[in-house]
């Protein structure tokens, strides 16, 4: 969603620039007048968005599980479940 934003908001932005305020006015008052005032404009927006797109995603950060410590008077320890055949850690007296 956040991608979409950004290229919505650089196509308003480059047609705000490609905007002319002489248009319809005929070409006296903007007497150098080019049919390819977009092409700039275009290639930077497209670069611009290219980058977006491609940008490297950023890593979640770490993961910090803290072991809880055992009460007074007990340790826990790893067993070997016959069930699942996989170690479990369990809390037992000492």
């Amino acid at each position: 969603m956040k991608k979409i934003l950004v290229a919505a908001a650089l196509v308003l932005a480059s047609t705000v620039a490609l905007a002319n305020p002489y248009y319809g006015h005929g070409h006296r008052h903007y007497p150098r007048h080019s049919h390819y005032d977009w092409v700039v404009p275009a290639i930077i927006g497209g670069a611009v968005v290219y980058g977006v797109i491609h940008a490297r995603p950023v890593p979640p950060p770490p993961v910090v599980v803290q072991v809880p410590q055992a009460p007074m008077g007990y340790h826990y320890e790893s067993i070997l479940d016959a069930n699942c055949n996989c170690y479990k850690t369990v809390l037992v007296p000492n």
